[in-house]
């Protein structure tokens, strides 16, 4: 039940209850008077019958020898007297007693109406409790995601920059960080060329080259610096995965943060690494469905038709 709901019960509670209560308030007060009146006439029987009673002995005491009123008459007096009246005065107190029975019966309807009500204020609470802990709950979701998504982010920028390309002679340090991928870019268009034209063929125009020459050239790339590609590869694609299988909003906004990490060169080497087995299968359906290439620079595309091979959504269209 909805808290909106639980206020308009409530208010309705609340308005049958003003409205009993003004009508047991009114019958409490015909009660009261009720009441008051006939204990009253019942203390005032007592008073009558203790009143003769009391004559009547003392009538007794003085008079019987003069008039001849024994002691057997006194006793049927009093039965007929005395008796009747404090029985009459009996029959007022049990009255009373019914009318005070009934005056704590409203008084229970009126105390069991506010009990419901104060039920619903109960639940009403509750569920504004639990709002807030579903609140708190969401909160800290996403401050843990948060911060494993940057967490996530912090090794992945550096694992870039530990990427570092050398001399094959003298093991010197020619690239590093974020530049290695314009040498991976170049090495990919070198293999391709060597498919394409054969291994000593200078280096001619590639536009024409499938989708299979070029994931063929990848393949041959990837083998050759497997150990700094698989890591990178890796990384990223958790990342993603990480976003998508979480159960927070606006993912496509903590996406747009990690794509915001990718150079233009990482994009087009990830875009061939989705074309090539290795991501296929996993992470190219990831790309299509949170746009990961929305700003990719199709210039360096080798082929512009290989841009077809994702559906539309890698570009956010």
């Amino acid at each position: 039940m909805t808290e909106q709901t639980l206020e308009t019960e409530i208010e309705n509670a609340s308005r049958r209850i003003e409205s009993r209560q003004a009508e047991i308030d009114t019958e409490l007060q015909k009660l009261v008077a009720q009441i008051d009146k006939y204990t009253t006439w019942a203390w005032r029987f007592v008073w009558f019958g203790a009143f003769v009673a009391f004559v009547s002995t003392i009538f007794y005491l003085c008079k019987n020898t003069e008039t001849g009123f024994g002691l057997n008459l006194l006793g049927d007096f009093m039965a007929g007297t005395v008796a009747s009246i404090w029985s009459l005065a009996g029959l007022f107190f049990i009255y009373v007693a019914f009318l005070g029975q009934k005056q704590q019966l409203l008084n229970q309807q009126l105390e069991i109406m506010y009990s419901q009500l104060e039920v619903k204020y109960t639940r009403l609470e509750l569920s504004g409790q639990k709002e807030e802990m579903k609140e708190q709950n969401n909160t800290l979701r996403q401050q843990k995601f948060e911060n494993t998504f940057f967490q996530l982010l912090s090794l992945f920028n550096s694992i870039v920059n530990s990427l570092d390309i050398r001399n094959k002679k003298t093991l010197a340090v020619t690239t590093s960080g974020r530049d290695c991928f314009v040498v991976f870019y170049r090495r990919l268009a070198n293999h391709l060329n060597s498919i394409i034209y054969g291994e000593a063929s200078a280096m001619k125009d590639l536009s024409g080259a499938t989708t299979v020459q070029t994931v063929e050239a990848y393949d041959k790339l990837y083998s050759d610096d497997k150990s700094d590609m698989s890591h990178y590869f890796r990384t990223i694609y958790h990342i993603i995965k990480f976003v998508d299988k979480s159960e927070i909003e606006n993912k496509k906004q903590y996406i747009s943060i990690a794509r915001a990490q990718l150079s233009s060169y990482e994009q087009i080497l990830i875009f061939y690494n989705c074309l090539h087995e290795n991501g296929n299968e996993k992470f190219k359906p990831l790309i299509e469905k949170y746009a990961l290439f929305k700003n990719i620079d199709s210039s360096l595309v080798i082929n512009q038709e290989h841009l077809k091979e994702y559906k539309k959504g890698a570009y956010g269209q």
